[in-house]
């Protein structure tokens, strides 16, 4: 793909964690973040991100999912307030996910005020 991972990591490459450990690592990972590029608190303005950066390159994401010991997937965090409410995604974002071939995850967690 043409597009630069915000993190990549190599199996069988040695990396250093913030503690100081060095392990090796197991498995290759490819990241992409929005975090230096979306303020939003929008999940939709993250996906739409996203989604931008990745479609150019869609035929190289569809060879890039079928290898075999490959898993494509977005996973968003949200993190809540108040206990109820949600992320929401308009039919554009989910088609568009779709049209990818992406799977979509929450990591949910909900904070005390």
């Amino acid at each position: 793909m043409q597009v630069q991972p915000s993190v990549a990591n190599i199996a069988g490459e040695k990396v250093t964690n913030s503690r100081g450990l060095t392990r090796e690592v197991k498995s290759s990972t490819w990241f992409l973040s929005t975090e230096s590029h979306i303020s939003s608190r929008d999940i939709r303005e993250h996906i739409d991100w996203l989604v931008q950066t990745i479609y150019p390159n869609r035929e190289s994401l569809g060879k890039i999912q079928e290898m075999d010991g490959v898993k494509v997937t977005l996973k968003c965090v949200w993190f809540s307030l108040l206990g109820h409410g949600g992320p929401v995604l308009w039919p554009e974002q989910m088609r568009a996910l779709a049209d990818l071939d992406l799977e979509l995850s929450f990591d949910v967690y909900f904070t005390e005020n």
